[in-house]
């Protein structure tokens, strides 16, 4: 009887003692990034190009509008391949594009990520980088 006493007062000592100690303050935050009116990355509108234009020889150049609109020309092995028109929307790390015109209609989201002139746009099929030129 003494141990199982025993055991049941060194079993509440430590409980007791783990549950006394406060969690450390998380301190990682998000980084802040400015906003346009529109609620729009303020480094994000531009022109982007592909970084690399890959084994198919196919580059995109990406113009985000200040107001939200879209503009996708795509290049292959040197040929203009044609222009696609529409509008987009960033929600936290997030891009949705509306395609409207140019194709027929669709939508697609990526996550993204800016450091300096470089835009990294990833879906389910993985990265694509971009460089500003403008």
């Amino acid at each position: 009887m003494k141990r199982l006493l025993i055991l049941l007062l060194i079993l509440s000592v430590l409980c007791a003692a783990g549950c006394s100690q406060t969690p450390a303050a998380e301190t990682t935050e998000a980084p802040v990034t400015e906003l346009t009116e529109g609620g729009i990355p303020q480094d994000l509108p531009g022109v982007w190009t592909s970084a690399n234009a890959g084994k198919l020889m196919m580059s995109e150049t990406i113009t985000f509008g200040e107001d939200g609109s879209l503009m996708v020309t795509g290049t292959y092995e040197g040929s203009n391949m044609g222009t696609i028109y529409g509008t987009y929307r960033v929600v936290f790390n997030t891009i949705f594009c509306d395609i409207t015109e140019g194709t027929t209609p669709f939508s697609v989201s990526y996550a993204f990520h800016i450091d300096g002139r470089e835009l990294v746009l990833t879906d389910d099929d993985g990265d694509a980088t971009y460089l500003r030129t403008s």
